[in-house]
């Protein structure tokens, strides 16, 4: 039983319209990605989502229509599954309204549509248009008032919306584009289309006449023969000038009724993909490289077109989509980079990006970079979503680059109050009145001194010479409010100064520097001279009450206020910890977690994080591993319950107080992450500001609920995130990353990449390709190898290799291809390139091996490189047979029945993605030194992969080229020939194509519902994460996710088993097989109370009972859906 969720949802953008949709007076843009619809508002000039819903199956068209009795636009949406259906929005309700429920106009005979599905929209208002089949045109009437007798009455209500679809028979098969004309008696359709068996392109125009219950096209005036070869959109003009546009590579032509035909050249060849009307006389125009032209009709005073001209504009992302919303802002909607909403003017700049909307699409190949984690108790590693970054090869052409996603807590900046903080040392929130609500104050400390920042109720910021007496010229290490008292602790001591009149009401002064001090409700704890701890008490104006010296020297200290009476201590030479008993200062109980002088506690608090729970005890270390103990709430004993790795350097906590006495602890650093209570366990989650230093909860009346920041030298006023999300941060390329590997002990990645440009001259694509280092701690570009002209690369992966001495170390390996070899042109080599990496991430190319076929997949198995060819499967050893020149020998070969596209290994054991075979399993068998390969199992039907792996020993995960998620194993029947048999486990139409599997790599959730095993990356920019259902809870997921069926109400009443069940073309089934739909289930999260207990206890029709309480499945569900 396999389950699946997204993590982060397609991104690209395919279709969209502007229309009344929300409002009758304000227009909305609506957005199709995937099988995803949103919907935003344009407003200060900006683009701000308001709603958004799924559809069940992949949008292929947005179109509007107004029916007489509704103020707002209805939206008609069709799909891949040739389904069509209208709604509304209910603004009662706040919801979509199903008007037509979907309609199935598919047809298995017919062949599709050569140039692919086109949907088409009568601007006056008449009819809809679909060329979805070869030859086929269907019409779609739209319900018009009654003017003469005789002919089919509608009741008034009816006007305007949908009429039964006829289908028309056309001769043009190779269809290119189509269009409804303007200014039409009838609709009248320009077909732009190919002769079939030449290269031709023609215009030909068709009235739509609709005669009784039955639609036929009749030849119109319009006829164009002679147009460029390359045409391929055309563009209905509207206003008094109608007539059509027709955009080639080379030329525009526009052609209409009265007029004759008039062609203009282009400055510039270049393939245009999208159009957008701004009015009639003006269109956008987007093309391969993503430049945006402007192309405007002169009319004379006749009202007659006398000249065509075309003006670069800029460059934007590659645009699928152009509309034009208000004020000179355009939408660009893109698949191959971020869509972008951008302004344009006719001074420069002419275009200016204003906002831009985070793409991962296209994905072509990901890693997942996980935090190391290890524990005494622990059999594996614990798997934890916010401690996952998975770096994306994405965007196609100039827009490719890095994408790094994390799943953590945001930081919004709400505004920065200083830029340039040099030496911080903390920063604290301060009442300057004790009956005020809010903080209205900061104290900024830094080697150089203190400084206050005073905040007025509007929202104004003073820096403060003096402050109740506080000692500025020095670097503050505490300060607090004690009810109606301040307190300030420096180096040379402290002071207790009354709120109220500013007297200062005690004060110490230590002849040794103070370098820790921690407080709590009733103590004040320092460390003064390095090696002695002082106790003073709060209510005796600071009298000291215990002081104690210790052999080493203490690195930090935290007084804790619940449990009360605790203080934990971290030392600098013993590399150790203990528990104190304030104020008594004895050991109650004492730890060693630290080796040497770099693994020693940097920073230690002891905080109530986990509800009902004993008070844990965190420790932070000098290498950034964070030690996590237990501490027994009756005796105080110690538990060392795990250690996890947060990052690369020494971070430091501070408690962020929640409800009913619970702390989320923020350890600060490079990579800081907040440590909160997850279930009764510790959860770890990624936060999006880099280099945090210091930081403090900060409730101001301008600024409620925020954080004062201190990070990469910046004093900020920042809002977190109620709930962990995805971020994405972006590192441009401007070439395509094809393929990403790896090296963890070394921090880097080396990715392969295509850099294409257009010929001036020759107009000829020219590509050349590259292996470049980037730096993961910075992400930063690093390093780069040019390869040869003409040669591909198709492959890296990061691999330990010997030295030659003995050592071994993290070398790249890649695999190309070469065209061009021969006299024709036939001929297709490839090579496999050793790089290693050297100081200062210079790369050398250490070992190369010359192969008859393109190099498509590497892998490792053990020390051997297991490499996918042409048609075979090879296997080489990397060794040394002198001390300096490395050398690739291959050691056995498997022929494929067609091209390997994937590869993946599981010890001896390798899965081959078969271009057209699907997966095949292989062993790797060494008998008397001898290498060589034995095939164990495979699939017989034909599958058109795109990606393998394997997620045990004799499971394997695979992916086709129409969007269908399929598990294998190996046959587990005594029978031989079963054997050689790979049988299906469970699939799925997840209804994307994924271009990359990776599995998660030994990692365990102990006792969950469901266990990560892989994550999926696809073309259209989605993330989804692949489990495996704990046998004992899968019939469980499986009947609440066919009751949510029977239950949930979709858009259009499309049904959710037949979009998620398995589909080709020559076979389809009727429900997903064994696969819960972790999006759908969690559904269930929003049900009203009474509809989630008939879920559950199977009340209505068709469902049946999951044996549990209501609550008992929230609190799963609500489990899977923090696992992503």
């Amino acid at each position: 039983m396999a389950y699946f969720a997204s993590i982060h949802k397609a991104s690209s953008v395919s279709h969209a319209v502007k229309a009344h949709f929300l409002s009758p007076t304000e227009p909305s843009l609506i957005v199709a990605k995937t099988n995803r619809v949103e919907i935003y508002e344009f407003s200060s000039n900006r683009l701000n989502l308001r709603t958004h819903f799924a559809i069940y199956g992949k949008v292929t068209a947005l179109l509007t229509l107004r029916p007489a009795n509704s103020r707002t636009d209805h939206l008609f949406i069709a799909t891949d599954r040739f389904d069509y259906l209208t709604i509304s929005w209910d603004t009662n309700r706040g919801t979509v309204r199903n008007e037509r429920k979907a309609q199935d106009v598919s047809d298995r005979f017919l062949r599709d549509a050569p140039h692919g599905p086109i949907y088409l929209s009568d601007p006056a208002g008449r009819m809809l248009g679909l060329h979805v089949y070869e030859g086929l045109f269907l019409a779609i009437p739209i319900i018009l008032p009654t003017l003469k007798t005789g002919r089919k009455k509608h009741m008034a209500a009816e006007v305007g919306n949908l009429d039964e679809h006829t289908s028309i028979r056309m001769k043009e098969l190779k269809i290119l584009d189509m269009a409804f004309l303007y200014n039409t008696l009838n609709p009248v359709l320009a077909v732009l289309h190919k002769e079939s068996g030449s290269d031709c392109t023609q215009l030909v125009t068709y009235e739509v006449v609709k005669s009784g219950g039955s639609c036929e096209l009749k030849e119109w005036k319009i006829k164009v023969s002679d147009l460029e070869a390359e045409a391929n959109i055309l563009i209905p003009v509207p206003g008094s000038l109608s007539g059509v546009l027709i955009i080639g590579e080379q030329t525009v032509t526009y052609v209409s009724e009265n007029e004759p035909v008039m062609k203009r050249g282009l400055y510039e060849s270049s393939v245009t993909y999208v159009w957008g009307m701004i009015d009639g006389l003006r269109f956008f125009l987007g093309d391969e490289l993503g430049n945006l032209k402007l192309l405007w009709l002169e009319a004379d005073d006749d009202k007659s077109v006398c000249d065509i001209k075309v003006e670069m504009i800029g460059r934007t992302s590659m645009a699928s989509k152009l509309i034009y919303l208000d004020n000179g802002h355009v939408f660009v909607g893109s698949q191959h980079g971020d869509s972008q909403l951008v302004k344009v003017s006719s001074t420069e700049p002419k275009c200016q990006v204003v906002q831009e909307f985070e793409s991962l699409a296209p994905i072509l190949d990901f890693q997942v970079l996980y935090s190391s984690q290890s524990g005494m108790d622990d059999a594996q590693n614990v798997y934890s979503s916010g401690q996952t970054r998975i770096v994306t090869g994405s965007g196609g052409f100039r827009d490719g680059g890095l994408r790094s996603m994390k799943s953590g807590v945001g930081l919004e900046d709400a505004g920065i109050l200083i830029d340039n903080i040099e030496g911080a040392q903390g920063v604290w929130a301060l009442k300057s009145n004790p009956n005020n609500r809010y903080d209205d104050t900061l104290v900024v400390s830094s080697i150089y001194g203190t400084r206050i920042l005073h905040f007025e109720a509007h929202g104004g910021v003073d820096e403060l010479q003096d402050f109740f007496g506080f000692s500025l010229g020095e670097e503050t290490i505490l300060a607090c409010n004690l009810g109606e008292r301040l307190l300030q602790v420096t180096g040379s001591g402290a002071k207790m100064i009354d709120s109220k009149t500013g007297t200062i009401l005690a004060e110490i002064n230590q002849s040794a520097k103070i370098t820790n001090a921690s407080v709590n409700d009733d103590y004040l704890v320092c460390n003064s001279g390095g090696t002695s701890i002082e106790v003073y008490g709060l209510q005796n104006n600071l009298e000291i009450i215990r002081s104690r010296s210790f052999e080493n020297e203490i690195a930090c200290l935290f007084a804790s206020s619940r449990p009360k009476g605790l203080c934990a201590v971290g030392f600098w030479g013993a590399s150790s910890v203990c528990i104190l008993s304030l104020p008594g200062l004895e050991t109650i109980a004492e730890e060693r977690i630290g080796i040497g002088d770099v693994t020693i506690p940097r920073s230690i608090i002891l905080a109530q994080v986990l509800k009902n729970e004993d008070t844990s005890l965190l420790v932070g270390m000098g290498d950034g591993t964070l030690h996590v103990f237990s501490v027994d709430n009756e005796t105080t004993s110690l538990t060392w319950k795990k250690s996890i790795s947060l990052g690369t350097q020494a971070f430091y906590f501070y408690g962020i107080p929640q409800e009913n006495d619970i702390v989320n602890v923020f350890a600060a650093c490079d990579h800081p992450s907040l440590i909160y209570g997850d279930d009764g366990r510790l959860g770890y989650s990624s936060v999006t500001a880099n280099r945090v230093t210091h930081l403090c909860p900060f409730n101001a009346e301008g600024f409620p609920s925020c954080m004062a920041v201190i990070a990469a030298g910046e004093l900020k006023i920042s809002k977190v995130d109620t709930a962990r999300t995805v971020h994405i941060k972006k590192l441009g390329i401007g070439e395509v990353v094809r393929r990403v590997a790896y090296s963890a002990k070394r921090k880097l990645l080396g990715i392969a990449t295509v850099k294409s440009d257009i010929d001036p001259k020759t107009g000829r694509e020219n590509f050349r390709c590259f292996m470049r280092i980037i730096d993961d701690v910075a992400f930063t570009k690093a390093g780069k190898f040019a390869l040869g002209d003409g040669e591909l690369v198709e492959t890296i992966i990061c691999a330990t290799l010997d030295n030659g001495d003995g050592t071994k170390s993290d070398k790249f390996i890649l695999g190309t291809g070469i065209q061009d070899l021969t006299e024709d042109g036939s001929g297709v080599s490839g090579r496999i390139l050793v790089f290693e990496i050297e100081e200062g991430n210079c790369i050398k190319l250490a070992a190369e091996k010359r192969v008859e076929y393109s190099v498509k997949c590497l892998c490792m198995s053990q020390d051997k490189i297991v490499a996918a060819l042409g048609h075979s499967v090879n296997l080489y050893s990397f060794y040394y047979p002198s001390h300096t020149i490395p050398q690739l020998d291959q050691l056995a070969s498997w022929p494929t029945q067609s091209d390997p596209c994937d590869l993946s290994v599981w010890d001896d054991m390798v899965t081959v993605g078969d271009l057209m075979k699907g997966p095949l399993l292989l062993k790797i068998v060494r008998e008397d030194n001898v290498y060589k390969f034995e095939g164990v199992s495979r699939t017989f039907k034909t599958t058109w992969t795109t990606a393998v792996e394997m997620i045990s020993k004799d499971t394997i995960v695979s992916s086709d080229s129409e969007g269908n998620l399929s598990v294998w194993q190996k046959n587990p029947s005594v029978v031989a020939e079963d054997q050689k048999r790979l049988e299906i486990l469970c699939d799925v139409k997840l209804g994307e194509m994924v271009n990359r599997i990776r599995r998660v790599e030994n990692y365990l959730l102990p006792d969950a519902v469901v266990q990560p095993k892989a994550y999926l990356a696809t073309v259209e920019g989605s993330v989804y994460l692949l489990g495996d259902i704990q046998k004992s809870q899968a019939a469980l997921l499986i009947q609440l996710q066919a009751n949510l069926t029977k239950t949930i109400k979709s858009v259009g009443d499309l049904s959710f088993n037949r979009f998620r069940a398995f589909a080709t073309i020559n076979k389809e089934q009727d429900e997903p097989n064994r696969f819960v739909d972790g999006d759908f289930i969690e559904q269930f999260l929003e049900l009203p109370e009474d509809v989630a207990e008939d879920v559950v206890n199977g009340v209505g029709d068709d469902l049946d009972s999951l044996g549990a309480t209501v609550s008992e499945v929230r609190f799963i569900v609500e489990g899977l859906k923090r696992l992503r």
